[in-house]
């Protein structure tokens, strides 16, 4: 009854690692594509301005489910944050002045 008692600890613990390496921030800061014609992004897209930033929620392409711009970068798969520390290699910035909603930027990118 130990030996089996013993594998199923290891398995569980197998899958736990095996979760936690697999969060769902796996591709965090990837690229990812934006369409111009959703009407969710008309701030960045009717505003004409190279300084924009928007974020799409229920982004199928990003594991993280939200892909986003930030001061008209390039568009790149992020999840929502309220420090810092919530970033890896990024820093959490408010996308929308005082809306209160923060997300990951990489560091590349707010350089």
């Amino acid at each position: 009854m130990k030996t089996r008692s013993a594998h199923l600890a290891r398995l569980v613990g197998v899958l736990v690692l095996a979760l936690w390496f697999s969060g769902c921030t796996d591709d965090l800061y990837a690229a990812c594509t934006i369409d111009p014609d959703d009407p969710t992004l008309s701030a960045c897209v009717e505003s004409g301005r190279a300084d924009a930033s928007c974020v799409v929620e229920e982004q199928l392409q990003c594991e993280t489910r939200t892909c986003a711009k930030y001061q008209g970068s390039e568009p790149f798969c992020t999840v929502e944050c309220s420090t810092d520390a919530d970033c890896p290699d990024g820093v959490c910035r408010e996308f929308v002045m005082l809306s209160g909603v923060r997300h990951c930027v990489a560091n590349t990118v707010t350089q």
